[in-house]
Parts: structure tokens; sequence; C-alpha cells
């Protein structure tokens, strides 16, 4: 596993890991309060411990915050009283203190949702090449290895590492069994665990992986259903919001200057423009965010 930055670090990785020792005192009633973190690591590909990326978390936010309050009270020194200055600057310093611990905390699992979707975008290509493979003769290792170096983006990567598990003398099903408790796909972790079970239970390999991809193919089917089913409401909840009460309200507001004299300036137009366009932005965020990972 590959050593990741924590985000906002500020100094190299190295001296971080060596500065955030003095707050390891502090950190492990966190990652007690934390009891899914080693998981949420282990998953993400962070190779720290709970408390260790703890005490990284607080080592960075606090040298952020105190940069910060640095900032501030310099900026602020000569043009309002040191009582009310000190006062702004360790209240910014606290809120940029806090906004960049809990988004540290929090980044495991922006990776784990990032992994899961590559995983599950790659899943049934790979499910068929392995497949493709074992009908044609070749062992399942050696089509794990083929995967493995092949451009199925995060799959190979994970299959990678049941190679070079299996390669330094972990038994293949060991492995597979290793390779799914550390994945954050339920599709990825169910097929993986099907093949093992089928190993282990002397079926054929084949024919279970044709009723996984099966199985998959399914769900996916089902999950773009329901994703078009989303969009209908979407779509009507898009035009009211970002054609039909801009025009409407804008045609209103004409209507009702001309009447009662109300002036209307540019930086209304300009407020309703941004509103619209923040809306917008909104809009597909959401519409990201509830797009099935085929």
């Amino acid at each position: 596993m590959k050593k990741r930055k924590v985000p906002f670090c500020p100094v190299p990785i190295k001296k971080a890991e060596k500065w955030s020792e003095k707050f390891s005192w502090l950190a492990e009633p966190i990652s007690k309060a934390s009891p899914n973190l080693p998981l949420k690591l282990k998953q993400a590909d962070i190779p720290y411990s709970s408390i260790e990326y703890s005490s990284l978390a607080l080592f960075t936010s606090s040298f952020m915050g105190i940069l910060v309050f640095a900032i501030v009270l310099i900026l602020s020194y000569s043009i309002a009283p040191l009582v009310r200055v000190l006062s702004i600057s360790v209240t910014v310093g606290a809120v940029m203190f806090f906004l960049i611990f809990i988004y540290i905390m929090i980044y495991p699992r922006l990776l784990i949702k990032r992994k899961t979707a590559d995983v599950e975008r790659n899943l049934l290509y790979s499910l068929k090449h392995i497949l493709v493979q074992i009908k044609s003769g070749v062992p399942l290792f050696e089509s794990l290895v083929a995967v493995s170096e092949g451009n199925y983006g995060q799959i190979s990567e994970e299959f990678k590492s049941l190679v070079k598990d299996v390669n330094t003398g972990t038994p293949l099903e060991t492995a597979m069994d290793n390779l799914a408790l550390r994945n954050p796909s339920l599709y990825f972790r169910r097929a993986i665990w099907q093949i093992s079970n089928g190993m282990k239970a002397g079926s054929d390999v084949g024919g279970v992986l044709g009723d996984i991809i099966n199985n998959i193919s399914r769900e996916q089917l089902i999950a773009i259903r329901r994703y078009g089913s989303q969009l209908n409401p979407l779509t009507l909840v898009y035009m009211m919001i970002a054609v039909i009460i801009p025009a409407l309200g804008v045609t209103m507001l004409i209507i009702l200057s001309s009447f009662s004299g109300f002036a209307i300036s540019e930086l209304m137009f300009f407020a309703i423009l941004g509103g619209v366009a923040l809306f917008q932005f909104m809009y597909i965020g959401i519409i990201k965010s509830k797009r099935p990972n085929i």
C-alpha cells in the first residue's frame, strides 16, 4: 500500500508523522470514539492505525488553525482594537481547525466512495474476462493474473495485491477472502466470496462466475431503471426552479415596477442569474451522485 498525503498537510509526510506523535495522547480517545476508523483506513488503502491517522489530523488542523490565526491577527492589528482583533483571530482560527479536522477525518470515506465507484464500473467486464479465460481452459489463478495486468482500473490493482499474496505463499482461497474483506464494494465482495466458496466446495468455477455475471447484470439493469424513474421528478423540479420561476419572477418584477414605481437595479438581475447558476451547479451534483456506477 502506498502512503497517501494527508489533506492540507503543511510539511512533508515523514516530518508530519514524527511531529504528530506529540498528539497521540489526544488521538487515542478520538480513535476510540470512531470504532469504524481502522476498517475505513484499510479499505481506503491508508496505511496508518487509527491513532496515527488521528494524530496526523490533529497536527495538520492545529498547524493550519494557528497559521490562520496569525494571518488574521497581523492583517487586523492596525485597523481594530487589540481585544477585538484577538477575539476575531481566535474565532477564525478555531473554525479553521475544526473544519480541517472534520474534513481529514471523513477523507477516508471520500476515498472509499471513489474506489467503490471505480471497482463497480469495471466489475462486470473483469468477471467476463475471467469467465472467458476459464472457459478456454486457463486456470483460475492465471485468469486473475491476466485481469491484474489488464486495464480495469482499481480492480486490476486489487488483483495485483491478491497475486502478490499468493506468490508469497498465501493460499488462493485465503487471499481471496482477505481481498474481499478489505474492499468496500458490496458487489465485489459478494462476487469474490462466491468464487471462493465455489472453490472450497469443489464446484465448477465457470458456472459460479456465469451466475454471478447474470445476477450483477440484472441488478445493474434494475439500477438503471431506478435511475431513470428518479430523473422524471428531478427534471420537473429543474424546469420549475431554473426556467419557469426566474422567467415569471422577472416578468412580475417588471410589471410591479411599472405600476408602483419600484426601481429595478442591475444587481437584482445579477442576483437572479447567480441564484440560477448556483442551482444548476447543485442540480448537476445531485444527478451525478444518483447515477449508478456502471
